[in-house]
């Protein structure tokens, strides 16, 4: 994308989270670096980015939703989703123990 085109999808994106109010929680960019830990037995420490450029997780935002089915209905106005993929998935309630 070039520049303005990232900025219209951020002025998109942030209208979005006005339109969302108290269901949007919060979110943010993930760095590219990082570092893969695979078993503690082998100790075996990567250095990222650790997947294709296509699969690399940009980061994330948290919606209230009161099951998945809402949850995909709001992904599915989310700006990034077009230009980007959308994963939508549960967090486990500590409840859930």
């Amino acid at each position: 994308m070039s520049p303005d085109e990232l900025q219209q999808v951020l002025v998109d994106y942030k209208s979005w989270v006005a339109e969302l109010g108290d269901q949007y929680v919060g979110g943010q960019r993930l760095e590219d670096s990082g570092s893969l830990l695979q078993s503690k037995e082998d100790a075996v420490i990567t250095d990222g980015p650790f997947l294709e450029p296509k699969e690399i997780i940009a980061g994330f935002m948290i919606i209230k939703a009161s099951n998945q089915k809402e949850a995909n209905q709001l992904a599915m106005t989310c700006p990034h989703l077009g230009p980007y993929a959308v994963e939508v998935r549960p967090i486990v309630s500590p409840s859930m123990k």
